[in-house]
């Protein structure tokens, strides 16, 4: 099953220091191909690697992602406009591009989404409803709190 994978489990699941690191690597590791990461999540993962797990680390994950690691959801110019739309729809939660970026994609693919951003995700749902999230917050927090 392909799921879309937002920016938090993927720099989790390279950052050692990480207090989700092996929720998230496992989980990654399971995906492989079937996680579909979105350009826009792709620059939100580099430039937070490089700021806490060195630019070694950013570096190893574009390649890993440009080998065929994993697979890349581009933008439309009409999943550009949803991702607009969804933002303005929930400027008081400052979502921001990236997660509106998510949302889109998932929306309009129907996409399952791994995320550890459950505040923002469960506060906002797609035109048919709630998002479908690949991992249930409970079972996150039980994770990272061994």
């Amino acid at each position: 099953m392909k799921i879309l994978v937002d920016t938090g489990p993927l720099v989790s699941a390279i950052d050692r220091r990480d207090a989700a690191h092996e929720v998230a690597a496992t989980l990654i590791a399971k995906l492989r191909r079937n996680a579909i990461v979105p350009t826009p999540v792709l620059v939100e993962v580099d430039q937070i690697l490089r700021s806490r797990a060195g630019h070694a680390a950013a570096r190893a994950f574009l390649e890993a992602t440009a080998g065929g690691e994993r697979e890349i959801a581009y933008l439309s110019a009409g999943l550009m406009r949803r991702a607009v739309e969804l933002n303005d729809r929930y400027a008081d939660l400052q979502l921001g591009f990236v997660d509106a970026c998510v949302m889109a994609i998932a929306e309009r693919h129907e996409l399952p989404i791994l995320t550890f951003d459950f505040r923002d995700f469960r506060a906002t749902e797609s035109a048919t409803g709630p998002w479908r999230l690949a991992l249930d917050e409970q079972a996150y927090r039980a994770a990272i709190a061994r």
